[in-house]
């Protein structure tokens, strides 16, 4: 599969050691996350519906599927049993065909020769498994099912029919589950009717009398039973029917569940737990795998996709599935391939101001993007910084996020109240969370008028002082008053620009390299500086339609040449200087943000990997551990997270690794879990010196080099060009023809 699905943990079996000196050692911890997408449906090579999951003991992860056959009519052509398997929920292997209806002794020639091979199961026990699966024996079907077994010795082949349960109801969707003490029990159930009781050990008799299962709440068929931590849980699919809707619930099945206490209940009824698909039926089953529980369905999207367009022609998929903490069931969110996004805003001025007075309010905003299993989310704010790994842990899970990226602009006139905070940020994840809507991205970068500097300025010694340090020779004015550019910079700014499916923009990032920190000489002053005024102007370009995102880049050694008012120190003259410079960055975003548009080409993916490093202080033996993320969407945005404030070398450096083969962007003073960093200079700025690099709260040499140098090496794993064995040596002619490989290639 060209796209990956869900979540897998890899490690590196030994920390690496980086020398710095004799005396610093920077030592890599690594422990990476990785969360691609391959899509639902996760079978696109045929139909395939009614999936049963199961885990057996080789640490692989099987679903047992019926087939739909096309052209379809209705349901009564359905043969030829499949089985897939996976060990990473994302390569499965076709084990191919393993029963069809011509192999069913008591399966007599129907009508129209239809084929009635329905939603089957499968368990193991005692060295063999057990498939189940209805099948009429004879004209009218629907009052003839039999429940058939077929047993083998390996999990994807050989099955043979032995039979037939006998003296049960004719009902369909057998589901058989075994309990912590190895007794079996047999459901089966269908139009309205749900029926359970226990299995002699021969695994196809009934021991004892099947019994109605009680408390089910509108329940049609689809049976399914598990057990986590004591409680038994049934799921099933109801009678909805869109045409007879009075709840103004669009499509047909969903799927609900009750719990109880023993496997053949009473039941007590919980809720839906997956709401309708594109099809006019769903079967599910609910299973665990490597910690994690998925729900397994099917819907109809891969006939639409290619143009037939068939309720009937159905294919399985699967999505995580998650438990709130009294074992409720949250509702699964079904992903296909489509990006959806979510966006909030909200003031985030404290009330208590402790004698400060307020020039322009503080904000919030919040960006979900999601797609094929994997959700990340970002939140701005006008705060200096803000870190708080329980609200990040709580938000995380509650919301279902794989990851979630923190994003202060450091202005230096924000004001907090940290016993309100938690609450407004939570207030605008969960706001974005339930107004999702279907997305395209797109991006790019546009030069801007210099606006910025490098405030850490050689000098004649070889050593570079701040822009605060003026020479005593005046060579140097304090703050650079003369706004002179000194570098290295990067003058241009990125912008993300978020759509609906109507064209219409919903949300911007706008990225870009710069201290918002003029307005902190004014000290009593609330204000977000130069980035609410950019902010500012974006939305309002936009017809305040659209939230705007600022995120920092590469600004730990970058000021605004807007930092000092050329026309008096008056707090009027600050307030127009960083107006200006704010609103000179929101008109080149604008104008970017305008001009951008989704490639319909685009193949829709988030692929992430989140990887973490200690970092050693510079002259002290603190250690910080930081996490950050490499990002790439839809093969194309690539964006480097970089906690703390690193320095606009790491911003250019990626944007020129990057530049032949994706969009880049540098997101610097992006937390998501570690210690903040605080300043992450480059190896050459700490050799110079100054506030940040060699004084300071200050990381080590190297260390931001280790950084980046693991996002180039995170992007390729994830872009899966870094091979894990060597690579072909052979000689070829031009017609393709070997005409020498190495020893080693045999």
């Amino acid at each position: 599969m060209e796209h990956l699905l869900l979540n897998i943990r890899q490690r590196r079996n030994e920390p690496e050691m980086r020398l710095q000196t004799v005396l610093t050692v920077i030592i890599l911890f690594v422990c990476p996350f990785v969360s691609m997408a391959q899509g639902n449906p996760f079978v696109k090579h045929m139909y395939t519906a009614d999936p049963s999951a199961r885990v057996w003991a080789d640490g692989r992860l099987y679903v047992y599927a019926s087939h739909d056959i096309a052209p379809p009519r209705g349901c009564d052509l359905m043969d030829e049993y499949h089985v897939f398997s996976t060990d990473d929920m994302v390569n499965w292997t076709d084990h191919g065909e393993i029963l069809r209806a011509s192999q069913v002794p008591w399966g007599k020639p129907l009508r129209n020769d239809a084929k009635f091979m329905w939603a089957p199961d499968c368990v193991y026990k005692d060295g063999t498994y057990y498939f189940y699966f209805p099948h009429p024996s004879e004209d009218p079907w629907g009052r003839n099912w039999k429940i058939g077994v077929a047993t083998s010795k390996k999990p994807a082949s050989d099955f043979t029919v032995i039979g037939f349960i006998p003296d049960i109801d004719p009902l369909i969707d057998p589901n058989v589950f075994i309990d912590d003490d190895g007794q079996a029990y047999f459901y089966h159930g269908g139009g309205g009717v749900c029926k359970g009781g226990k299995l002699k050990s021969n695994m196809m008799e009934i021991d004892g009398e099947m019994k109605t299962m009680e408390g089910l709440e509108d329940f049609h068929e689809a049976t399914w039973v598990h057990k986590r931590n004591g409680i038994y849980y049934l799921s099933y699919s109801d009678n909805h029917d869109e045409g007879n809707d009075k709840e103004g619930v669009k499509g047909d099945n969903r799927m609900r569940y009750a719990i109880s206490d023993n496997p053949l209940g009473p039941w007590k009824y919980q809720g839906i737990y997956m709401d309708p698909t594109d099809s006019y039926t769903n079967h599910g089953s609910i299973v665990e795998y490597k910690g994690q529980w998925y729900a397994f369905y099917h819907n109809s999207e891969l006939s639409r996709k290619n143009g037939e367009t068939n309720d009937w022609l159905r294919s399985v998929c699967v999505d995580k599935l998650y438990y709130n903490p009294d074992g409720t069931i949250q509702k699964v969110v079904q992903t296909d391939d489509k990006l959806r996004a979510g966006t909030a805003k909200t003031n985030i001025t404290p009330a208590n101001l402790q004698n400060r007075t307020v020039h322009d309010s503080l904000y919030a905003r919040s960006l979900i993007l999601e797609t094929q299993g994997v959700r990340i989310a970002f939140l701005t704010f006008d705060l200096g910084g803000y870190t708080s790994p329980a609200l990040l842990a709580k938000l995380k899970k509650d919301y279902n996020l794989n990851e979630l990226y923190f994003c202060p602009s450091h202005t230096h006139s924000g004001s907090v109240d940290r016993n309100t905070i938690d609450e407004k940020l939570t207030s605008i994840i969960d706001e974005a969370s339930k107004n999702m809507f279907e997305a395209n991205i797109s991006g790019g970068h546009r030069p801007t008028p210099q606006l910025t500097f490098n405030r850490l300025i050689p000098r004649d010694d070889g050593h570079a002082r701040e822009a605060w340090y003026a020479d005593p020779e005046g060579h140097f004015r304090y703050l650079n008053k003369e706004r002179l550019s000194f570098g290295p910079v990067d003058a241009s700014v990125g912008v993300i620009r978020i759509d609906d499916n109507k064209g219409k923009p919903r949300a911007v990032i706008m990225n870009f390299a710069c201290h918002p920190d003029a307005l902190v000489e004014l000290r009593g002053v609330v204000s977000s500086d130069f980035v609410g005024s950019a902010n500012k102007y974006v939305e309002a370009a936009f017809d305040n339609k659209v939230n705007c995102l600022y995120i920092q880049g590469g600004a730990g050694n970058q000021c605004a040449l807007f930092k000092t008012p050329t026309d008096g120190s008056a707090p009027e003259n600050f307030y127009d200087m960083v107006e200006r410079m704010g609103k000179l960055l929101g008109i080149e975003a604008v104008a970017l943000a305008k001009d951008l548009f989704p490639n319909p080409n685009d193949r829709t993916n988030i692929k992430l990997m989140t990887d973490s490093l200690d970092l050693k202080n510079r002259f002290d033996d603190d250690v910080a551990r930081i996490h950050f993320s490499t990002i790439l969407i839809n093969d194309k945005y690539a964006i480097a997270t970089f906690p703390g404030e690193p320095f606009i070398k790491f911003q250019l450096d990626w944007k020129h690794e990057m530049g032949s083969y994706a969009v880049p962007f540098f997101f610097g003073y992006t937390w998501n879990g570690g210690k903040w960093p605080t300043y992450v200079p480059d190896v050459r700025s700490a050799a110079l010196g100054g506030y940040g690099a060699d004084w300071g709260p200050v990381r080590a040499p190297e260390g931001g080099e280790a950084v980046m140098t693991r996002h180039l090496n995170n992007y390729y794993v994830i872009k899966n060009l870094m091979r894990t064995q060597q690579g072909p040596g052979d000689h070829r002619l031009d017609d393709g023809s070997v005409i020498w490989k190495p020893d080693w290639m045999d």
